[in-house]
Formats: C-alpha cells, sequence, structure tokens
C-alpha cells in the first residue's frame, strides 16, 4: 500500500531503500577515506529533546565468517542495516546507495553513503555518514536516492548539519564532502539541470504568521484543531492560518559560481513534474490538478511523454488505479492508455532511442511487480526480468542496458543489486546484512483464501525452525499489509515475525485484501472491517486443517488499518485468544469528538458517520470495540505514541473498568510509526513476552519484567 490507513481519525499518510572497487587503489579514494573518517569519528551524538539522536560515526559492512547458525533475536532484526536509496551512475559503471542503522546503546540511528563497481567481484567504499535520517511526517524513513552529476565523478545528496538540509556534493577522486547550497532554510527537494550546471530546490518557507502574538495571547478554537497532529499548537495554528498560502519556494542554484536566486516562472514551469522537462511541453498547474496528474516524463527526442494519472472516481474506475498514457508533446491527439486494467505501476521511464517505455506493473496481490517494456508504436507488453525476488527502487544508466535496484525476498532482507536487461539476468552488489548468513531464519510459504463472500486474502506463513510435523503451533495474525519482500515487524516494524517463530509461534502475514469503501456508505464501512474478519477466520480453518495451528491458540496484531481490525476483531468474533494495537485505528465514537470540523464533513462522512449521541448512534454501536466491550475476552496490549494514544482511551477506560486484562504503554516523542530504537527493541520484547505468557502460558523469569 502507498498509505496508511487507520480508523476516522487517521488521515491518509502518503507511505515507500562489501566488494572493494578496483579504483581504491588510486590514490584520490584513499585520501578520501583519510579526510572523511576521522571528522566524522570525532563528532558528538546529536540528542534532540524527543525522538531518535543521530550518531554521525559511519556505517561500516563487516567482512563476516561463516559459522553454525544461532537462533534470531529482537535484537538482529533491530540492528538490521536498511536501504534508503539507490542510483546508478549514468555511465554505468557505479552505484552510489545510503544505508541506515539503528544503534540501541545510544537510542540512535546511523547512516553511510556508499559507492560500488557494477563489475562483478567489487566491494563497496564508504563515503562517510549520509547524515541524520530524513523522517517524514508519521516518522518514517524516507528513502531519498543519491543524485549523480551527468559526467558520472560527483555525488549530490541532502545532508543536514547546521540545523538545516542542504545539498552537499561529494567527488569521487578524493576531495572531502563540501556543501553546494546555502539557502535560508531548509531545502526540502533538489534536481540536477540536464546540463548539470545548476540545481533547481524547494526551500521550505515558514509559515505566515506571527508566532510572538500567538503564543502571548489566547487562541479562539475555531474547530479546526485535531488530535494527534505531531507538531505544536502554535506551530499547528500557523500551519492551518495560511490556507492555500505556499509554505516552500523553488531556488536556482548555479554550480558555476554557486550564486542563488528565487526561480523564474520559465523555471517553475520546467521543474513542476518532479524532474526536468522542457517548458511549454508538459501540463498546466490547472491541468494537473483537474486530471490528477502524478508525474511526467518526456521522451529523450522530445517528441513525446508519457504520464500517470490517479483514478479515484468511481464513475470512471470501479477501483483506484493508476494508469500510464502517452501523449505527444506537440498537444495535438488524444492521449493513448497503455496499461488499461492495470492496478498500480510503481515506476516508469523511457528507452533511450525513445521508442519503448518501461515500467513496473503492480497487480495488488501480494506479488513482486513485474518490470515490463512495450513500444510506443504498438503491441504487447512483455516482461524483462524473470525473478521471484522483489525489485524495487529501480534507476537506470543512460545506455538503458543496466539497472540498479533493491533486491529482497521473505528471507532475505534490502540488498543492492544490478539487472542486465540484454540477458535479463539480476546479481547482487552488495550484501548490507552479511551477519545474516549465520542466524537461523525460518522459511515463508504464500497462503491464498477466500471468504464466504468469495473475496481473496493472503499472506505468507511462518513456522518455528525445525518445526515438527502434526504439531500444531499457537498462531500468530500480524496486519493489514503482506507482499513478497522481507518479513520483519508487519505494518509499523513492532511485531518481530521471525523472533515469534524461533519462540515456537506459527505467524500469517496478513493481507486485507484490495478493497475500497463505498463513499457515504457505512454498508461498506462495516463491510470495510468484516470482511477481514472472515478472510481471517477462513484463513485459521485452512490452516488448521492443514495441521500447522491450534486453532484455540490465536493472537492478533496491528497498527492503524491493523489496529482497527484488531479492536473489531476482538469485540465482534471469539476467534482471537490474545491481541496487541499499536494505535492509531479506534472508531469509538470519542474520536468523533476529537476530530475537526473538516474531519467532520469529510472523513466521517466518507464513512456515512455523523455525531455518535444522533441518528448514527446505531451506527457506532456496530462497529466500536469500547460500546461492544462486554463481549470483549481477548487479554489486550497496546503500545501507543504520545501523539496518539488519546484515540485509545474510551477502550482503555471501558475495559479498565470491567476488570479486563488490558495494558497500555504510552511512548514520549513518537508519531504514527515508533522510530526510537530503544523504544522499538521494548517494544518487540514485550510483544513476545505478551503472547509467550498468554497463548504458551509461558513467563519470562527475567527479574526485571516481573
Amino acid at each position: 500500500d502507498s498509505a496508511l490507513r487507520g480508523g476516522p481519525g487517521m488521515s491518509r499518510r502518503n507511505m515507500h531503500n562489501k566488494r572493494e572497487m578496483k579504483y581504491l587503489r588510486s590514490i584520490g579514494l584513499l585520501g578520501l577515506l583519510i579526510i572523511v573518517f576521522p571528522l566524522a569519528t570525532s563528532a558528538q551524538i546529536e540528542k534532540p529533546d524527543s525522538g531518535p539522536g543521530f550518531d554521525p560515526t559511519p556505517i561500516e559492512i563487516p567482512d563476516i565468517p561463516k559459522t553454525a547458525p544461532r537462533p534470531v533475536t529482537s535484537m538482529d532484526l533491530l540492528k538490521l542495516r536498511d536501504l534508503h536509496g539507490i542510483q546508478i551512475s549514468p555511465d554505468g559503471k557505479h552505484v552510489a546507495f545510503v544505508v541506515g542503522q539503528a544503534v540501541y546503546e545510544s537510542n540512535s540511528y546511523r547512516t553511510g553513503l556508499f559507492v560500488v563497481e557494477t563489475q562483478e567481484g567489487s566491494k563497496p567504499i564508504s563515503l562517510g555518514t549520509a547524515g541524520p535520517p530524513h523522517w517524514a511526517l508519521g516518522n518514517q524513513w524516507l528513502a531519498e536516492a543519491p543524485k549523480w552529476s551527468p559526467d558520472s565523478n560527483e555525488i549530490y545528496y541532502r545532508l543536514k548539519s547546521t540545523g538545516i538540509w542542504q545539498v552537499w556534493r561529494w567527488k569521487l577522486e578524493g576531495e572531502a564532502p563540501v556543501q553546494i547550497t546555502h539557502a535560508e532554510h531548509s531545502v526540502q527537494s533538489f534536481q540536477l539541470s540536464p546540463d548539470g550546471t545548476a540545481l533547481a530546490m524547494v526551500v521550505e518557507k515558514p509559515y505566515a504568521g506571527d508566532r510572538q502574538q500567538l503564543a502571548e495571547h489566547g487562541i479562539l478554537y475555531d474547530g479546526e484543531l485535531s488530535m494527534g497532529e505531531p507538531i505544536s499548537i502554535l506551530d499547528e495554528i500557523l500551519k492551518m492560518r495560511g490556507g492555500d498560502v505556499e509554505t516552500t519556494e523553488m531556488w536556482m542554484h548555479d554550480l558555476r559560481n554557486g550564486s542563488e536566486r528565487k526561480a523564474t516562472a520559465k523555471e517553475l514551469e520546467a521543474y513542476s513534474s518532479w524532474e526536468y522537462v522542457p517548458s511549454g511541453e508538459t501540463f498546466s498547474a490547472k491541468e494537473i490538478k483537474e486530471q490528477n496528474i502524478i508525474g511526467v516524463k518526456i521522451s529523450p527526442d522530445a517528441t513525446k511523454m508519457v504520464y500517470q494519472r490517479w483514478v479515484g472516481d468511481s464513475a470512471e474506475s470501479a477501483a483506484w488505479s493508476y494508469p500510464l498514457l502517452l501523449k505527444s508533446t506537440s498537444g495535438g491527439g488524444s492521449p493513448i492508455v497503455l496499461t488499461p486494467g492495470i492496478y498500480y505501476v510503481d515506476q516508469y521511464w523511457w528507452a533511450p532511442d525513445s521508442q519503448e517505455i518501461y515500467y513496473a506493473e503492480y497487480d495488488g496481490d501480494g506479488h513482486s511487480a513485474k518490470l515490463m517494456r512495450m513500444a510506443v508504436a504498438g503491441g504487447s507488453p512483455r516482461q524483462v526480468l524473470n525473478t521471484n525476488d522483489y525489485l524495487s527502487e529501480y534507476s537506470a544508466d543512460h545506455s538503458g542496458r543496466l539497472l540498479a535496484c533493491r533486491r529482497e525476498n521473505s528471507t532475505t532482507p534490502a540488498e543492492v543489486a544490478v539487472a542486465d536487461l540484454p540477458t535479463g539476468k539480476v546479481r547482487t552488489l552488495v550484501d548490507v546484512n552479511p551477519e545474516l548468513q549465520n542466524i537461523k531464519l525460518s522459511l515463508a510459504q504464500r497462503i491464498d483464501f477466500s471468504n464466504k463472500h468469495d473475496d481473496h486474502f493472503w499472506g505468507h506463513l511462518v513456522l518455528p525452525p525445525n518445526h515438527e510435523s502434526g504439531r500444531r503451533y499457537p498462531l500468530i495474525i500480524t496486519t493489514y499489509a503482506d507482499s513478497d519482500g522481507f518479513l520483519r515487524g508487519g505494518v509499523g516494524d513492532e511485531y518481530p515475525i521471525q523472533v515469534f517463530a524461533a519462540n515456537g509461534f506459527a505467524v500469517l502475514d496478513f493481507n486485507r485484501g484490495k478493497f475500497r469503501e463505498k463513499v457515504g456508505d457505512f454498508e461498506s464501512t462495516v463491510l470495510m472491517l468484516q470482511s477481514p474478519m472472515e478472510g481471517m477466520t477462513a484463513a485459521v480453518e485452512k490452516l488448521a486443517d492443514m495441521g500447522f495451528v491450534d486453532p484455540a491458540r490465536v493472537g492478533i496484531t496491528g497498527l492503524s488499518t491493523g489496529a482497527a481490525l484488531v479492536d473489531y476483531g476482538i469485540s465482534h468474533t471469539n476467534l482471537f485468544h490474545a491481541a496487541i494495537e499499536s494505535g492509531g485505528g479506534a472508531w469509538d465514537p470519542s474520536v468523533y469528538f476529537l476530530g475537526s470540523d473538516k474531519m467532520h464533513a469529510d472523513d466521517f462522512s466518507i464513512f456515512g458517520l455523523g455525531p455518535p449521541e444522533g441518528e448514527s448512534a446505531a451506527k457506532w454501536q456496530r462497529i466500536s470495540a469500547s460500546l461492544n466491550a462486554q463481549g470483549i475476552l481477548s487479554p489486550l496490549l497496546i503500545n501507543a505514541a504520545d501523539s496518539e494514544y488519546i484515540g485509545d482511551m474510551q477502550l482503555i477506560t471501558t475495559l479498565r473498568q470491567s476488570k479486563k486484562p488490558v495494558e497500555m504503554f504510552i511512548y514520549a516523542g513518537e508519531q504514527h510509526e515508533k522510530n526510537q530504537p530503544k523504544h522499538r527493541y521494548e517494544i518487540y520484547e514485550r510483544n513476545v513476552d505478551w503472547f509467550n505468557f498468554w497463548l504458551r502460558d509461558k513467563e519470562n523469569s527475567d527479574p526485571a519484567k516481573a
């Protein structure tokens, strides 16, 4: 899913990256290593008032000898190195990539910027730290690919070194990184011009308004504030009162002389489609808004363009879709839909000869996206790569022969890979987690099933390592999205799937399937919750029939939409015998009163809901967990962010007053997804203990957990 969706109070959040290079022999790159590392390692860990710290010590990817495998632990999962951006050089000789890693001891993160040759047998070289993580509003770590200069000799990337984000440059010849931009406020994104002489950068602009004036007086409540905003009330008020005022500006940086100025109207138009396109040959701002255009790419010969739309109108499509369309840059003729009936196109780009389009086609069934190629003159699309691995974050060299990409599968976290298009061969360039070769992980088996309405669901089943044939294991269901990618901790990464399995559980990573609510139709809202419950019931029955699980010992977990499924499942079915949720999914009446006027008019009306005490009262009774708490028998654990726990208070209070087994832990400085390493490790461990206690009658003997 490209977004997380919880209960009516949760708005959509657009939610998703060791071989020594031969030129190490050059004195220049050796000099770079000597210059960069002392500067980075002598710096202190940055510890903000809230949230994780940043450790400027560059990440290392060690050489690990092969040993006998041992069981996986929560700390193993916490300290996995993750990819957060990959880009191949235009000449196809190198790949630059960013790695991040949690540091439990200091509750911080380290990063690293690496380059590796695309030749087989090459090893990565560290260019030093990649700076603090790029956190999104909901605490997701946003991947940002390094950008290469057109001559493949320089790398550009955003770093936060003086309190604001600026663009820095690394030269492969051996110089220390240099700050390039000096904008007054943070650079949010940037692009290089095709000739490599300029940077177009989107610069943050402070919200309009007098902060001191607001701080010194009472603020009249006008119905616009909502719960859960992870910013101060002053920032929230300034943001809202800015209305339609832009909070960013486009600036140009001249790489030849270092000058910076605001972009002209012509430059604004040229850079408006997320990449540089010739001025006047794309869409106006009005067309982009009216047609829901979300990206434009001009062919190398500048005669054609391919663009993507979001189709969300039920009159136009029965389900959300993101088709690709082809159109002449001259403006003549109607656009041609290149991908009719395709659920989602993840990435797309032109072949160098302008005769073909490459795109990653995703069917929404959890399977890996298929890389396709299509001749724009007509004909059927053809699949390019034949692999069962989950590939993403493609970047192509200028020849159109090589692709760099992110490669993973259910038991292998993301690796840096390269694909040869003429041969279709995909090979790993860098394994950023060599330690995993000595850790025992359980294999995953995809299971498909349907409920009584023939709604299709699927998930990956992970059994304990060395599981015994004929033995039935307690089952933990993680929700709400599943794919062919690495099974780590479910949505939100709080439920350590492999550690659950190592503790004697079967785990089903459940996908709720493709669903689109009918706007304003309450019965559709009920079905959005009820249908997955029936899907889980069908899954438990199927796994029990296969002899894998004990249907009398089933647990459920979830964040956001998954949390909504947890609350509904324990209050409307007797399927679950223990439960854990992470917040952000409440469907209790209290969330209505915590919402803004706009949420009442928009978000709640989408689900066919009105005020709980009015004619909608019976509707709330049908979906609320707290209003049906008398039927809850499942012990419930909630690990909530301090920005979201208030949404769970009606349920918590009801269960506590009813003497039901319930616990809630509140985590300070957290948002929708919890990103502090110490918090995440503690949640991993507590979740294992919770299910061990309630599903296996096993209590941890550690005195600290008494």
